[in-house]
């Protein structure tokens, strides 16, 4: 239990500063871009003093059932703090150096803004697996996660005609699927090539369903193993627990927001209603 906290909380907090970064103030956004490259210094100088080889076993959850065994990565101890070192080096390096156009633009496209840190955080997830990094990080690196971080970033970002149920859930449906369909395409050349990471599912070879005990057999990288184990979850389960996650991520936003005025007004008597918002527009 305590276990699956400490990856939430890193997990969710990653997400949130990603997804917010583009609306936080300019000094801030420097402090973070900075604070981001001595990550990457750090996990630099990590890299040199590792040595040795480590292993991580990868599992995958198939057909949203209990997770299984798919590979064990090995690589050298140093492989994934270069991996961090890069990540970082080139995040932080892109916020100082283009930070405020990358701000302008991404901005009024929370569609895309949410959709560009699952796609990085899914080839972070793909790296950091290849090169044994430990399972803490692993699980952490996850577009499952995401979820409820960018329905509560959509409904903060969206305006109040936009932000109703009915337009979010369209909007998440939207995000779902082009967040799991990079994910299934990324597990079809994954399974199909025999590339390891828990997107290959080649060695899942006998799936039993839990309700009736039946058990459905595969042959190792066959058309019919990826559909049923890549992209019918992919495209059909996940996207519908994305729009559920996402909602309830945009409930909670909203009742956050709803008292941050009240909060702040007593707090700040002075302060005029046009400045209390204007972190929400």
């Amino acid at each position: 239990m305590a276990t699956f906290s400490l990856t939430a909380a890193l997990a969710w907090g990653l997400a949130a500063l990603m997804h917010w970064w583009p609306r936080l103030s300019a000094p801030w956004r420097r402090r973070l871009s900075v604070a981001t490259s001595a990550a990457g210094l750090g996990f630099l100088v990590a890299a040199v003093q590792a040595e040795g080889l480590r292993e991580s076993a990868l599992t995958s959850v198939v057909l949203v059932g209990p997770a299984t065994l798919t590979a064990t990565a090995s690589a050298s101890a140093s492989l994934y703090y270069y991996v961090l070192t890069a990540v970082c080096l080139l995040l932080g390096f892109a916020g100082l150096a283009i930070g405020e156009t990358l701000c302008r633009w991404l901005s009024p496209r929370a569609l895309l803004n949410s959709t560009a840190v699952a796609w990085l955080v899914t080839l972070v997830r793909f790296l950091l697996e290849k090169s044994a990094a430990p399972a803490l990080l692993v699980e952490a690196v996850g577009v499952t996660w995401l979820a409820p971080v960018a329905g509560a970033y959509f409904a903060s970002v969206q305006g109040p005609d936009r932000s109703a149920p009915g337009q979010l859930a369209r909007l998440l449906l939207r995000y779902a699927y082009l967040v799991r369909g990079l994910v299934a395409a990324l597990g079809v050349v994954a399974t199909r090539l025999g590339l390891g990471t828990h997107y290959d599912v080649s060695s899942v070879t006998s799936v039993a369903i839990a309700f009736t005990g039946e058990a459905f057999s595969f042959v190792p990288a066959s058309w019919p193993q990826v559909f049923w184990l890549t992209l019918a979850p992919q495209l059909v389960v996940w996207p519908a627990f994305t729009v559920l996650a996402g909602l309830a991520g945009a409930a909670l936003a909203r009742l956050f927001l709803r008292n941050v005025p009240r909060r702040a007004a007593r707090g700040a008597p002075g302060a005029s209603l046009p400045e209390l918002h204007r972190g929400r527009e």
